[in-house]
């Protein structure tokens, strides 16, 4: 028996958003992010208005919106649901049995099995940073990419385009800009989630699509939607 039955890559707005739904609805998820010091941290603080019900919406204290003190709230609401593992690990590759999606290699060792895999991996796939004339490979501030995922990808012949996002300059941070790679439209259907090259593999937020935090809480909130359709 698979440990989950949806194992989630990536904890920013989407890939939280869905665990954080899928789990209130009885689903045993695992959420992986390389890093439970930034899960759903904003760079930005988010603003109203957001989607009714969400994780985002629960999390934002207008008394306290800064970033940290977001991020805080969220991981707390995320490791008080039950049904929803959160763990620090670094995906390196997909597990694949019979064409089929049934988890993922980690860097760590421990590989995480799931009937179905989902992919918020937002700007971390073939990520660099620029600061001025410093280029780091990196999807945001001191946060690394995801290169052995990325390749374990090409070599299965999953095809992307390239896009850039720009963060302004706050008084405490600089500003910078980050190119990454996110999946080709054609890899993708957009009703489903599906990456359609493997089955039990699906995609969500920036990897995907672009927009702001409520529209990736939004498109995460309808791929829980989905999900449970599915898992009935």
């Amino acid at each position: 028996m698979a440990a989950y039955q949806v194992l989630i890559v990536g904890a920013g707005f989407s890939g939280a958003e869905a665990a954080f739904r899928l789990a209130q609805a009885g689903v045993r998820v695992g959420l992986l992010t390389q890093s439970l010091d930034s899960v759903m941290m904003p760079f930005l603080p988010p603003k109203p208005p957001f989607p009714p019900g969400s994780l985002l919406e629960r999390a934002y204290d207008p008394e306290g919106p800064r970033g940290w003190a977001f991020h805080a709230r969220a991981k707390y609401l995320l490791e008080a649901e039950k049904n929803l593992h959160l763990f620090q690990a670094t995906a390196t590759g997909l597990l694949l049995e019979g064409g089929r999606a049934a988890g993922v290699r980690t860097w760590e060792g421990p590989p995480a099995r799931a009937e179905r895999v989902v992919l918020a991996v937002g700007s971390f796939l073939g990520a660099r940073l620029h600061v001025g004339e410093v280029v780091e490979e990196a999807g945001r501030l001191s946060e690394a990419s995801y290169p052995d995922l990325l390749e374990d990808l090409l070599r299965l012949g999953f095809r992307f385009v390239e896009r850039e996002r720009e963060v302004p300059e706050t008084p405490s941070t600089p500003g910078y800009r980050v190119r990454y790679l996110a999946f080709h439209p054609e890899e993708w259907e957009e009703a489903t989630f599906r990456l359609k090259r493997l089955e039990g593999l699906y995609a969500v937020g920036l990897c995907v699509l672009e927009g702001d935090y409520a529209r990736m809480s939004q498109e995460g909130k309808r791929l829980a939607e989905h999900l449970l359709h599915e898992l009935g």
